[in-house]
């Protein structure tokens, strides 16, 4: 789910960003001074979200007393192995006090004063933020996802009545046709009637429509708990997926057919909404 929020006080500025993750995925950019809070950190973000991609950057603010310090030490190792490296080479360029910075945080060292309970409270609100803009992309997604729903439920009734309509002449249409095969010999209607109830079991849908009804009704109750329901949804659309699948392979019917079609479109639209969600 897309989101996202920050707050800037205390001496420090967070960000966080999160974009739609099958998983929960958790990145830190941030001063390594801040290193040794990271674990505390990302326990405070998978306390409140179960997926997505999040990225999280906090920085100093403008106000915050820095301090400098250089290691010398280092910056003489590195200019000197600079430069044998050109003597060895053969190049006409020397190092220079500027390629230092290529080694930043080897030479420099910046000693922020600042207390982590201010950074602590400032990546809380940051993260409501986060939460809220969430919060709200996640009821408009329900709504779309509740309406698909019942876009799905209203063409598997269409295609239970074309089914019932359609068996209701079946009888007749076979009778017709194996009488114009057999012209001038007498059709034992016991042996047919057996043939047509064995044909009708083969096509009968039934079973797949009150399985499917069942996990329409369990999505609608998942989706009004509220909470992660992601991979609730996700599962029941692979159950609504082989079952619609099933209902194709017995159809006879093209009217049918085509509607398939239609409700196997209907569940991808929710599988690709429900990325959005945790």
């Amino acid at each position: 789910m897309t989101g996202y929020g920050e707050a800037e006080e205390g001496g420090f500025k967070v960000e966080v960003k999160s974009v739609n993750h099958r998983f929960l995925d958790i990145h830190f950019r941030m001063p390594s001074v801040l290193n040794p809070h990271e674990l505390e950190l990302k326990k405070l973000v998978k306390e409140r979200f179960a997926r997505g991609r999040i990225d999280i950057t906090i920085s100093f603010t403008e106000n915050t007393d820095i301090q400098l310090n250089i290691n010398q030490q280092a910056a003489r190792t590195l200019l000197d192995s600079l430069g044998q490296i050109c003597q060895a080479l053969k190049l006409e360029s020397r190092p220079q006090l500027d390629h230092l910075f290529w080694f930043r945080d080897i030479v420099f060292k910046q000693t922020p004063e600042f207390r982590p309970e201010e950074l602590f409270t400032t990546f809380q609100k940051a993260l409501d933020a986060l939460e809220e803009m969430r919060t709200k992309e996640g009821a408009f997604l329900l709504n779309s996802i509740n309406q698909i729903v019942e876009n799905i439920e209203g063409l598997v009734d269409r295609i239970r009545k074309i089914s019932e309509n359609s068996a209701s002449g079946r009888y007749e249409n076979i009778k017709q046709k194996v009488q114009a095969l057999v012209e001038n010999i007498e059709i034992d209607e016991q042996r047919l009637l057996q043939e047509i109830a064995f044909l009708a079991d083969r096509v009968d849908i039934s079973e797949e429509i009150t399985r499917i009804k069942s996990h329409l009704n369990q999505m609608r109750s998942i989706l009004s708990e509220g909470g992660p329901v992601g991979r609730k949804l996700d599962f029941l659309l692979q159950e609504l997926n082989r079952e619609t699948n099933t209902i194709g392979s017995k159809s006879i019917d093209y009217q049918v057919s085509e509607l398939v079609i239609n409700v196997k479109t209907e569940i991808e639209k929710i599988r690709e909404q429900i990325q959005n969600l945790q």
